[in-house]
């Protein structure tokens, strides 16, 4: 008897079971915040004294930027002279600090469209002069854009390497590692 009352029990539970786990697992999705964020690897090039740079965004994030920038629709594969529209994207958003107070902006390189991200390439001449650890960072990439916006850099300098991490209340950083 025990376990007829059982067995109907359980065909009776699961579904409320599921049910029970569907309801949550909705509520959760619907108050969830999406993640934004970009990566970047950079790395100090001695013999060109440049800080080369590959940076990964989302395909739609960055055709919304610069489409709101604009006020035009840009499609990052049939828009004619984007890279233009992303050079200028950049310099305002991405660039290093020299000791002198004056602005680097990147020289472009090129790009890769994929079907979600695109990886930008490009480059900062410090010169023979200047070292890296004198100058600062800075990444607003989609601030402006996107509620919660994070940024992270994975510098390297030789054997050394370092995390940067970019928030709408830490858009600069010292090229400093710890070693």
């Amino acid at each position: 008897m025990k376990r007829k009352v059982l067995k109907r029990t359980r065909s009776k539970l699961l579904p409320f079971t599921v049910f029970a786990y569907f309801l949550a697992y909705s509520i959760i999705l619907a108050t969830a915040h999406p993640v934004h964020a970009t990566f970047a690897e950079a790395v100090w090039n001695p013999k060109t004294h440049s800080i080369e740079v590959a940076l990964r965004v989302r395909v739609i994030d960055l055709e919304s930027a610069l489409s709101k920038g604009l006020k035009t629709r840009i499609d990052l594969e049939k828009t004619k002279h984007v890279e233009k529209y992303i050079c200028s994207y950049l310099n305002h958003n991405f660039n290093i600090l020299l000791p002198t107070g004056k602005t680097l902006i990147p020289k472009w390189l090129d790009k890769e469209v994929g079907i979600t991200n695109t990886w930008m390439y490009f480059k900062f001449i410090l010169g023979s002069k200047t070292k890296p650890t004198q100058c600062k960072i800075q990444n607003t990439i989609f601030f402006t854009d996107l509620e919660g916006q994070k940024n992270v850099i994975e510098y390297r300098e030789g054997k050394h390497k370092k995390i940067f991490s970019f928030e709408k209340d830490t858009k600069i950083r010292p090229l400093i590692l710890d070693q």
